[in-house]
């Protein structure tokens, strides 16, 4: 019986929780114990077996144990560094988690069009797996038909207080918070955010540039907010179309991520800007190229890798568990000091 099947359970089922709670060990320890995964103590081993001879277990048993194998991660992005360095990083960090559990890893991605989606679902019941990871998915008409499957499911980077999943994403609030207290302390009033709403996340950033605005008793001014998609190349056409036609009337940026600050940063030292005594710039990411940017780009850290690594073992317990209480873990974000904001 698989993890997903709806017949009921027999009532001298051993759990894998039970096995965990009588050797005082993680779901996911004792999931790694029983498949025979490396990287576990002897001493552990000895304790999570005799737990489980102790409860009943049988190593005949095994099949029907919800032992996670074959997770596949479903999301609507390009997941290549060079493309989404951000998203590349949460699917390394998933990927370097599965082979420390033993799982195998697969993943597809839902491109425009309802054609592919309903591809995409239909592989998905000819070919099950264990359990699935959505990523960065915001089409709620696609999470239900995804739902539908009777998988476990866990979320990552999807916010959402409304979906009944686990759900793991960074601290969109208490980043974006970090990014506007830094330059307003820095003394700045004229504050140009570039963002895209069509991501829930993304709007939780914009939200608190509304929010740390108004704390701090500087205007909104609509002009101010620049709404592109926010990857370099299209960021940079919108700024240089901006640079070019408007006068400066702003002295720091907010960017929604790293990739639209790249882009700005290109179009404002195109026409003479110096990065920071002209303008200062933040970012929101931290990828590996932020620190390599002329100058550095000061930005905000998420642990990406962690926040993969993370939603991957709670997918193991949840598939050992299904009855656990969904959790809404938000990591905490950093501010990295670099060269790109100037105090006024």
């Amino acid at each position: 019986m698989t993890a997903y099947d709806s017949k009921p359970q027999t009532t001298n089922r051993i759990y894998q929780r039970d096995i965990a709670e009588r050797a005082g060990v993680s779901i996911s320890t004792v999931s790694r114990v029983l498949s025979n995964v490396g990287g576990i103590s002897e001493s552990v081993q000895r304790r999570v077996l005799a737990a489980a001879a102790e409860l009943g277990y049988e190593s005949s048993d095994a099949k029907r144990t919800n032992v996670l194998q074959n997770v596949s991660l479903l999301t609507s992005l390009h997941l290549t560094p060079s493309l989404d360095p951000f998203h590349a990083d949460v699917l390394n960090g998933v990927e370097v988690a599965c082979s420390e559990e033993g799982v195998h890893l697969s993943y597809a991605t839902f491109n425009n069009g309802s054609s592919n989606a309903d591809m995409v679902l239909h592989r998905l019941r000819q070919n099950p797996v264990d359990g699935l990871l959505l990523l960065s998915l915001d089409d709620q008409a696609l999470i239900e038909k995804i739902r539908a499957l009777n998988l476990p499911m866990v979320m990552i980077n999807i916010d959402n207080r409304e979906v009944p999943e686990d759900t793991f994403l960074p601290d969109n609030y208490q980043g974006a918070l970090l990014a506007m207290h830094y330059l307003i302390d820095c003394g700045h009033r004229r504050i140009m955010h570039i963002t895209w709403p069509a991501r829930s996340t993304l709007r939780r950033r914009t939200e608190v540039y509304h929010v740390a605005l108004e704390k701090a008793g500087i205007p909104y001014d609509p002009r101010l907010v620049v709404e592109t998609e926010i990857n370099a190349e299209e960021t940079y056409k919108v700024m240089t179309q901006r640079l070019a036609q408007d006068e400066l009337d702003f002295t720091a940026v907010f960017c929604a991520n790293d990739l639209s600050a790249m882009g700005f940063l290109r179009a404002a030292q195109e026409i003479g800007l110096r990065i920071p005594q002209d303008v200062s710039v933040i970012g929101f990411d931290d990828i590996a190229a932020a620190a390599f940017l002329s100058p550095p780009l000061t930005t905000i850290r998420i642990e990406s890798g962690e926040l993969g690594a993370l939603a991957l073992r709670r997918l193991i317990d949840r598939a050992a568990a299904p009855n656990m209480t969904p959790i809404r873990v938000s990591l905490a974000c950093r501010l990295i000091e670099r060269q790109s904001v100037a105090s006024l």
